[in-house]
């Protein structure tokens, strides 16, 4: 399913079930949405390669948007996502 992620600039969420783990972004020229899920999902980060979905939004601020996301989700359950906790 992630080659049907855009070859875009923007944010992603990845789920392990129903459970957020991990907000990130991709800046754009080689670092797309696709490729970004892509090393997800190859392992290379063992937390979120236990990640089961995951959703994107095409943004022109990936990196804003991003913190924007984790501060809603920081706000809701008082703690980041616990894979983007380890990157901070």
């Amino acid at each position: 399913m992630v080659a049907g992620a855009p070859d875009d600039p923007g944010v992603y969420a990845l789920w392990e079930h129903d459970e957020v783990i991990y907000y990130g972004h991709a800046r754009g020229g080689s670092a797309t949405i696709q490729s970004c899920l892509r090393q997800h999902l190859e392992g290379g980060n063992a937390c979120t390669s236990r990640a089961t979905h995951y959703g994107w939004e095409i943004s022109a601020n990936p990196p804003a948007r991003e913190l924007e996301l984790q501060r809603e989700f920081e706000k809701a359950h008082r703690r980041l996502p616990r894979c983007n906790s380890n990157s901070r």
